[in-house]
């Protein structure tokens, strides 16, 4: 607790001694912190249609810009109160809202949902932040519009077009431990009439970090990670183009792959080596025709997905191992807008999703039939890979009232035909403006669904055809405020307070009943819904911004309590009950000084992750540790429309040695410089 305390002050000192050296100067300057959306009266576009009571953030486009070649994973975790639990850098790692599970979340990317259907898990590890234009994060089970699922909150991606812009390059080069290196390029141009985007982006890191096993000895040894290496390529080409001054035509082709060994937790003695390579190819299309009060909105989507998995064993003791599994998705969507009166909007969707899986995993096999009385039979000629489908049909509508000056109503409503079974689902919000332009409160609540995956449903062994849709019923209110203060100084802040009910919450768990092609009592896991929950807690933002003409600096603090529990018995002496969830943690802040003066630019973060249990009795738990982060650089301009700016990165800045997943070490400090060349 000293440690933060120091941390925090050390913030609070530095915002102080910025303000009184930049007297009579002034500023230029990024702003890297966490803004707040207030989602009222914008103009209606499918991929950002939110209830106008929900909590909304955005990340500003000066810290995506700051974090181009890293991930989604480590951008969210330190600069936003979601829960990143990831297995190590490159390696999986997952998002979950306000005490939900990482399946309870929703990725959306220009309105098209491109969460994985056999996994039903996202891996922001995966995601580059340089292929992200913007990035809204959504609380709570709001975000209707693209489909159930969110019943935690959703992230949104979405790229922005360059109409009449002029054309750019800008092309980056970063190198630092642990051989990690990551070179992109972008070019845009844009005109009247068009917009072409380009982006292509290539990482590796052999990730062989040093860290500090406290596990096999009880002596801590230092060693250095293994089999953790990692590739990841992409690029993005997106196209727009004005047809006319009621036309416009969008299309976008993102295109990825990547390779990574999959290291082993520590205790385990390294006698297999797993690998995953991954593909994933997203496009979409989109017509749009706008009048003066309405708009009517065209859109297929296309998503393909394969996974292609590698286990062999130390010395080929034993034959290797290794599967197949690709899915694909098609949508369509048409969409309606219309402003009634000059208070009253409506909008009207549907929404047709197809899904594939060719999944060599969901194969009948049964393995007892191979070896038996120590004898070795041959294995059968495999079937090919089993084919699933799903088709989805949604219907939503919503309204957005007007009330008199200050006071706003939403409500929306979906019904949603998922392979047989229909569910519908609701968002209601109200938003009041307290203090013309600087107070507000708005408030919401909401019912929503997450159907089972895929791989819930089919895997084999232990996919369970049964198993229900989990429910969550999500209540919010969040109170907005913003005022200029004497010295230059602006003054944000966000309080928020939220409570959640989760039904039929699913688990894999072991069962002793048989799975289909498969004998009694050989334990297999299997998904169940096995948890109610209850989700209760608060979030805070607070953000002071001094600027003049050539400095700029501020202070932006993040932060979340979570109290996340079962709130039901499965049987007598249930241990889990009334415990927190595990990998909850119950506090999580991040906290952010920035400065920009004349051509200099830094920043320095520090974030903190409490204490997670790892088991449902609380018997077992994660140290909670703080990470600080520096980063430094300078600009300059070479000649016309020429800018050079290199940077260095130190992350982990005081040597913390902490896990985010329990058994899996994260990296120690670690330096990486770069160059970054627009023109």
């Amino acid at each position: 607790m000293s440690k933060n305390r120091a941390i925090l002050s050390v913030f609070f000192l530095a915002l102080t001694l910025t303000r009184l050296i930049a007297q009579d100067r002034g500023a230029v300057s990024l702003d890297y912190e966490l803004d707040t959306v207030f989602v009222v009266e914008k103009a209606i576009q499918p991929s950002k249609e939110v209830n106008a009571g929900a909590r909304v953030t955005a990340l500003p486009p000066e810290i995506l810009e700051a974090n181009r070649s890293r991930t989604l994973a480590e951008l969210l975790a330190e600069n936003s109160v979601i829960h990143i639990k990831s297995m190590g850098v490159g390696a999986l790692s997952t998002a979950s809202f306000r005490g939900s599970s990482n399946s309870q979340t929703q990725v959306n990317w220009n309105g098209l949902n491109i969460t994985p259907v056999m996994a039903g898990i996202f891996d922001f590890s995966q995601i580059p932040v340089f292929f992200a234009d913007k990035v809204n994060l959504h609380y709570g089970s709001n975000d209707i519009k693209s489909g159930t699922g969110a019943i935690g909150g959703s992230v949104n991606i979405s790229n922005v077009p360059v109409w009449d812009g002029e054309t750019n390059t800008k092309i980056s080069a970063e190198y630092g431990s642990y051989h990690s290196y990551t070179g992109r390029a972008l070019m845009q141009y844009g005109s009247k009439r068009s917009s072409f985007k380009s982006r292509l982006y290539h990482q590796h890191s052999d990730n062989n970090y040093s860290y500090i096993n406290k596990v096999l000895t009880n002596t801590p040894v230092k060693e250095k990670r293994t089999d953790a290496d990692y590739d990841m390529t992409g690029f993005m080409q997106e196209a727009h183009f004005r047809l006319s001054d009621k036309w416009i035509l969008a299309s976008a082709v993102w295109y990825q792959e990547g390779t990574r060994m999959l290291p082993q937790p520590l205790g385990v003695m390294m006698t297999s080596h797993e690998r995953q390579k991954e593909i994933n190819l997203r496009a979409y299309a989109g017509l749009n025709y706008y009048q003066e009060k309405s708009e009517l909105s065209f859109k297929t989507g296309y998503i393909y997905y394969k996974m292609k998995y590698d286990k062999w064993h130390k010395d080929n003791y034993f034959d290797p191992e290794g599967n197949v599994n690709a899915s694909k998705t098609w949508v369509m969507s048409g969409d309606y807008s219309l402003q009634f009166s000059k208070n009253i909007r409506m909008n009207s969707s549907i929404t047709y999703q197809h899904d594939i899986a060719n999944a060599e995993s969901y194969r009948l096999i049964d393995s007892t039939k191979y070896f038996i009385d120590s004898v070795q039979y041959p294995y059968p000629t495999l079937q090919p890979p089993v084919l699933r489908f799903r088709d989805v049909v949604s219907w939503q509508t919503a309204l957005r009232w007007q009330i008199g000056q200050r006071l706003l109503a939403d409500g929306r409503y979906m019904l949603e035909h998922n392979n047989g079974r229909t569910v519908s689902v609701y968002s209601i919000g109200l938003v009041a403006e307290l203090l013309p332009q600087k107070l507000y409160l708005r408030g919401s609540n909401s019912y929503n669904y997450r159907f089972p995956s895929l791989n819930e449903l089919y895997w084999r062994p232990g996919g369970n055809p049964d198993v229900l849709p989990e429910q969550g019923n999500s209540f919010d209110a969040t109170l907005s405020f913003k005022t200029d203060l004497p010295f230059n100084l602006t003054f944000n802040m966000e309080l928020a307070a939220y409570y959640m009910l989760i039904d039929n919450w699913i688990l894999w768990l072991p069962t002793d009943k048989p799975s289909e092609g498969y004998y009694q009592n050989q334990w297999l896991w299997t998904p169940q819904n096995k948890r109610d929950v209850r989700s209760r807690g608060g979030e805070a933002f607070l953000k002071l911004i001094y600027a003049n003409d050539q400095l700029k600096s501020a202070v932006t603090f993040n932060y979340s309590y979570t109290s996340s529990s079962t709130r039901k018995k499965q049987h007598v002496d249930d241990g889990s009950f009334m415990k927190q969830i595990p990998y909850v943690p119950r506090q999580k802040w991040n906290i952010l000084f920035s400065l920009d003066y004349e051509k200099f630019f830094m920043n320095f973060q520090a974030a903190y992750v409490g204490v997670r249990y790892i088991t449902t009795d609380q018997s077992y738990y994660t140290t909670p540790y703080t990470i600080c982060n520096l980063r430094l650089g300078y600009t300059f301009a070479l000649k016309e429309k020429v800018i050079l700016q290199p940077q260095l990165r130190a992350d982990n800045l005081f040597d913390t040695y902490y896990e985010s997943t329990k058994y899996y070490p994260m990296p120690l400090r670690n330096l990486l410089a770069s160059v970054v060349i627009d023109f």
